[in-house]
């Protein structure tokens, strides 16, 4: 094990889902390490006479209430993931270019934009001929004669 480990990631709750993926997983809140030098809660001893029970009462513990709580975070998942598609499609602009085949076109080199080291090289490529359109603002180009493989977007 890592000397830098930290169970932090599986015991902090998670905003998308609303729980701890240590909860959803174990059923329960995780006892850290801290809890074994500060005690925080009152332990039972388990004894051979109650041990039947008590594995009983923590299999039905398991099965109706981490289900329950595992449906939830399923339903929180998918709430979170309509609000991030939505927030997603704010940002899109809309295509304002409307090209025909034929046309002379610039492609923008998008990786030009994230890195530093070429900071001083052309942002654009070519000039390019739209060869075919797909739709949606997606166009097929050539270069002269030869036809690029990559499918570009209008804007």
């Amino acid at each position: 094990m890592s000397e830098n480990w930290s169970p932090t990631y599986k015991t902090l709750k998670q905003n998308t889902m609303k729980h701890t993926p240590f909860d959803l997983t174990y059923g329960r809140t995780a006892t850290l390490p801290i809890n074994f030098t500060v005690e925080t809660y009152p332990v039972q001893p388990i004894n051979k006479k109650n041990f039947q029970k008590t594995l009983q009462r923590r299999a039905y513990t398991l099965l109706s209430i981490l289900e329950g709580k595992r449906h939830i975070a399923a339903i929180d998942i998918e709430h979170s993931q309509v609000l991030q598609k939505e927030r997603h499609d704010n940002k899109l602009l809309p295509v304002t270019n409307e090209f025909k085949v034929g046309n002379k076109v610039l492609l923008h080199r998008t990786k030009a934009k994230k890195q530093w080291s070429g900071k001083f090289e052309h942002k654009w490529n070519g000039l390019f001929y739209i060869y075919e359109i797909l739709g949606n603002g997606l166009y097929k180009l050539r270069l002269n004669d030869k036809v690029l493989t990559k499918i570009a977007h209008g804007n």
